[in-house]
Order: C-alpha cells, then sequence, then structure tokens
C-alpha cells in the first residue's frame, strides 16, 4: 500500500470521532507518518483505528450513499414520503427504476470493498505493533467487527458476495473473486463477530464512549443470524438467534431507559431521550457526530423540518403509519371496536412514541402548535402558495431525531446527535421474534415484548395468542419502536412482504396522506384522509437484491455474475 494513500485515510477519515484521540492528533502532524511509522507506533494505530468506524451507516449523513443524508430510507417504505418529489435518486429508488449503470450504487459496492482491502492489512500488521498487547488485541477486535460489518452490509444489498481476507495490494482484487455462497458468507460473518466478541469489553471507560462492545458484536450477529433463518425458516437457526439476543440480555450491561410515569408527555419525552442523550445504557452501538462541522456534524434538521422554520421536510411521515399507533389507554388499533379512538380529534391518546415521533396538526412544538391545516402556516408560505419542493404531503412533518433547540439552516446549526445502530430495544424485539419463531409465544417472548411496551407506557400483551398472532405483535412493535431507524426497509425484505408493502399500485395498503380542513369562525377542523399524491412507489421481485454495479461486471477478467433479473 502506498504512503500516501494510508495518510489520506488519516488526515481525512473520521479520525475525529472520539475525543480522547485529540492528543494523538496534537502530537504530530500526521502527514509527517510514513508507513512503516505507523505500524511501529501504537498511538498512530489507534489514530488510524478510528478511520474505520466512518463506513458505519448513518441516516444523518452522507456515508449512506443511498440517501446521501437528505432523506431516511423510510421514505423507500410506507412509512415516509419525502416532499420533494422530484428528487432524482429517492424516485430511482422508491420507483425501482434504477438499474446496475445507476452511480449511486457504485460507491456500496466500491467503498466497502476498498475497506476490507484496508482491514485485511490491518489485520496482518497488528500483531507487530509494539506497545500494550492489550490494546492491540481489543484493537484488532474493533476493526475485525467493522469488517464483519462491511460484508454484512454488502449482503444486505447484494446477497452472496466475494469473501476476500488476505493481505492484497492497492488494486481492486475483488473482480477477481467468484462469489462465495450465501450460507458461507452469513456463516463467515457470524464466526468473525464470534472472535471479535471475545476480545471485546462490555463497557469503556468515559474517554471511549463509543468504540465496538461485546454485545455490539453479538447484536450483529443476531442479526445475521436472523437474516438466515428467515429465509430458512428453520426452527433451530431461529433458535441460534435467540440464544444470540439472550446471551446480550443475561450480559445486563445495556438496560432500557424507563421513567416511572404514566403521563404521556413524560413518556413521550424519556423516550427522546435514547437519540438525544448520547452513549446512554440503551445505545448499543451508535455512529457518533457531535456539533463541530469537522466532526460529523449533520444537517438533519436543516432536511427534514417544516418550511417555517426553514426545512425542507425531507421525510415526512405517512397516514399508514400514523394509523399504526394504538390508543394508549387500551393498548387496541384505532380501528378496534373499543379502542377509545375518537375521529373527530384523531390525536388524542396514542401511544406516547408517536409523540415523540411525529409532528402533526396541533402539537405544540418550538414555542407554537404546528399548523398542518390547509393554509396553515406550515402548509403555505406568507404569500399563501406552498413552500417549493418542501411541505409536506401526507399532512406530516418528522420529530424523531430533530434537535429543538436549534434552528436549521443550510451552512450552519448542525446537530450533534448520534445515529442509533443497534439498541437494546431491538435486541429484545429480536429475541422476541426469534424465539417466538423457534418454540412459540412462551413466557419469555411475552416478557420481552412487554418490556419494550412497558417503558413507551402501553398495555401488556396478552398471553393467549397464537405463534402468527405473536408475530403480528412483534412486527407491529418494531414499526413503532423503531421507526425512522433504517429498520423497516431491511425488515420487509427479510419477511418476503416488500412486494406488497412498498407498491402503491398493487398493495393492500397504498401511500395514505391526511387533509385537514380548518373553520376559523367555529373554530372545528374536519379530516379527510386519500391516495391522491404524487408519490408513487413501487418494489419488484428482483429488488429484493440490489445490481452489482456494471461497472465491475464489465472490468475484464472478473468473475462476477449479476444478480437474478438485472
Amino acid at each position: 500500500m502506498r504512503v500516501k494513500t494510508f495518510l489520506a485515510l488519516i488526515i481525512t477519515g473520521s479520525v475525529f470521532l472520539f475525543a480522547s484521540c485529540h492528543k494523538v492528533l496534537d502530537q504530530k502532524p500526521v502527514d509527517q507518518i510514513t508507513d512503516p511509522q505507523l505500524w511501529e507506533n501504537q498511538s498512530n494505530v489507534v489514530l488510524y483505528t478510528n478511520n474505520f468506524y466512518s463506513q458505519l451507516t448513518s441516516g444523518f449523513g452522507g456515508s449512506n450513499v443511498i440517501t446521501g443524508g437528505a432523506w431516511l430510507m423510510s421514505c423507500l417504505t410506507d412509512d415516509a414520503v419525502p416532499a420533494n418529489t422530484n428528487s432524482t435518486a429517492q424516485k430511482y429508488y422508491s420507483t425501482s427504476t434504477y438499474d446496475a449503470y445507476y452511480r449511486t450504487i457504485s460507491p456500496i459496492w466500491s467503498s466497502r470493498y476498498t475497506y476490507i482491502r484496508r482491514a485485511n492489512i490491518y489485520l496482518s500488521k497488528i500483531d507487530g505493533v509494539p506497545g500494550d498487547p492489550q490494546l492491540n488485541k481489543r484493537l484488532k477486535a474493533e476493526v475485525r467487527f467493522l469488517r464483519a460489518y462491511y460484508y454484512y452490509d454488502l449482503v444486505q444489498y447484494y446477497g452472496a458476495v466475494p469473501i476476500i481476507t488476505v493481505a492484497e495490494g492497492a488494486v481492486d482484487s475483488t473482480m477477481f473473486h467468484a462469489r462465495n455462497t450465501l450460507d458461507s458468507c452469513q456463516k463467515f460473518i457470524v464466526s468473525e463477530l464470534d472472535s471479535a466478541a471475545n476480545d471485546l469489553p462490555a463497557q469503556y471507560a468515559t474517554a471511549d464512549l463509543g468504540r465496538i462492545t461485546k454485545q455490539a458484536a453479538w447484536g450483529l450477529k443476531c442479526r445475521v443470524q436472523m437474516m438466515k433463518a428467515s429465509s430458512t425458516q428453520s426452527p433451530q437457526d431461529w433458535a441460534a438467534a435467540a440464544a444470540t439476543a439472550k446471551g446480550i440480555m443475561d450480559l445486563k450491561a445495556n438496560s432500557l431507559l424507563i421513567v416511572a410515569s404514566t403521563d404521556s408527555s413524560v413518556l413521550a419525552k424519556n423516550y427522546s431521550s435514547i437519540f438525544s442523550s448520547p452513549n446512554n445504557a440503551e445505545m448499543i452501538l451508535s455512529v457518533q457526530h457531535n456539533f463541530n462541522s469537522a466532526e460529523l456534524a449533520t444537517y438533519f434538521d436543516y432536511n427534514n423540518q417544516s418550511p417555517y422554520y426553514g426545512g425542507l421536510g425531507s421525510t415526512c411521515p405517512t397516514q399508514n403509519l400514523v394509523d399504526d399507533y394504538e390508543m394508549m389507554k387500551t393498548g387496541l388499533a384505532i380501528g378496534a371496536s373499543g379502542s377509545g379512538y375518537n375521529a373527530a380529534n384523531p390525536y388524542a391518546g396514542r401511544d406516547p412514541r408517536f409523540y415523540a415521533t411525529i409532528l402533526y396538526d396541533g402539537v405544540a412544538f418550538r414555542n407554537r402548535s404546528m399548523q398542518m391545516y390547509s393554509g396553515g402556516q406550515d402548509m403555505v408560505n406568507s404569500s399563501g402558495q406552498a413552500y417549493t419542493n418542501a411541505t409536506t404531503p401526507t399532512g406530516y412533518y418528522l420529530r424523531k431525531f430533530i434537535n429543538e433547540s436549534i434552528t436549521p439552516s443550510g451552512s450552519g446549526a448542525a446537530s450533534g446527535y448520534n445515529w442509533p445502530l443497534i439498541r437494546y430495544a431491538e435486541v429484545l424485539l429480536n429475541y422476541a421474534e426469534s424465539q417466538n419463531k423457534a418454540v412459540g409465544p412462551d413466557a419469555s417472548v411475552l416478557a420481552a415484548v412487554n418490556q419494550v411496551r412497558a417503558r413507551a407506557g402501553m398495555p401488556q400483551v396478552a398471553s393467549i395468542l397464537t405463534q402468527g398472532g405473536m408475530d403480528t405483535v412483534i412486527r407491529h412493535e418494531r414499526r413503532v419502536e423503531l421507526a425512522f431507524e433504517d429498520q423497516r426497509y431491511w425488515d420487509a425484505k427479510r419477511w418476503g412482504t416488500a412486494t406488497t408493502w412498498f407498491n402503491s399500485a398493487t398493495g393492500f395498503t397504498p401511500t395514505r396522506k391526511v387533509t385537514i380542513t380548518y373553520n376559523a369562525t367555529t373554530g372545528v377542523k374536519t379530516y379527510s384522509y386519500g391516495t391522491n399524491f404524487n408519490n408513487s412507489k413501487t418494489f419488484a421481485a428482483r429488488n429484493y437484491l440490489f445490481p452489482i454495479p456494471q461497472s465491475e461486471i464489465d472490468i475484464p477478467g472478473n468473475k462476477l455474475t449479476q444478480n437474478p433479473g438485472w
């Protein structure tokens, strides 16, 4: 590997992720470090290790090459649409009109294999670095996890991929490797995560919060096992995934954030604190951001707040998602008999997570009431015209992840919230799904689901459910608990439901919106619901896998085969 390539990584990568590394940066200008000096100095190796974290995908920033941080992956699902329905990238992906030549697909493949190659070189050299051998051991485990994460990402997008573990030169050699089988890819990732977990701590000192932990390795392992089990539907495969999740639960290094209250507003605020309070007990792995623009701060608020505040409304929740939030008092769906739902006051008495996730008409936000009725301040500008490519097409704006203390701006006021990758609530739901699939809705399945619901302030799930009934409950909980955390898109692919859920024309629940009319004289609001807006979604069978970039397929001498349908 050429020295200047190495150095560019240290200079331009996410070496600023952790405050604990700042002293290392100050000790010696990194542009004076040669390749031999890097591997002869443990402090420099720590600095370089941080660069591998830059490939952890954040919904807030450009590390998600599909969205570029402009909108969330939820816009590809039935949970959200962007205000700007003319966005080329979003339209290509939501309508599945992209192909193997589309430019934004290539970086997924190329960036992951670039970092896999660098990780292979790192893993071949780290044992020889002088210094604390225990630190070397931990750093090696971190990079081993991250390499497994890169492969996990590739498998999610492309299915079976070439597995390369030897240190090779700077020339991209993935073109000369045939694809492994999907089963061997999954087994490799699981094995690597087991090895990494053995040498990773469950907790870090304050200066190193945000680094990879043992339970992060197990959490990713569980996802891979669930991916496999969803395909095989083998009780043994589901049991393996359940055992991995149970290991995290038994470790007791993480827990749900709980507040002793029955007040909906207090419970909603507690749920919001999961995302506004960095590295709390519930967060197992998150992409570290902060307020310094040089340290991966994000413009999420600018992209997603109402245009009244200068935002772009890039991720607007759908009526479909809104309707899935149950009634808090009864725990019933809004359409169920005796639920307590009032169509004339549709936002009252709902699951507290609704209030922490979605901005709706009349809600108090930033010292005013949101006006999402026709002609309201969040729908039209001072001239009475809809904001250009920024007015919500659904009647809702996003609240989750929004930093209410800042005014959105395209050139400043960046949010410093961390992006959640794995959190304890997901582990509980992973356990519940896997255990239910393995043995049925036993007491431990109920306990896991009810822990998540109880923290939200929702009634317990009854113990009389069938296996299928419990599966429906778990899928509901995943939707509302993990909303906008880029989970539903991959869940639907794993469950094989995307071709139904994400097809506007053929789906049983086309993407829906609310239109609110306000009578200023009487103060009465009326609500009507429909699907007539410019946001068609298409998901064909071939879209369960992305195409391998044609630029890779076309390289002479390659051994790659394209995915079916592409």
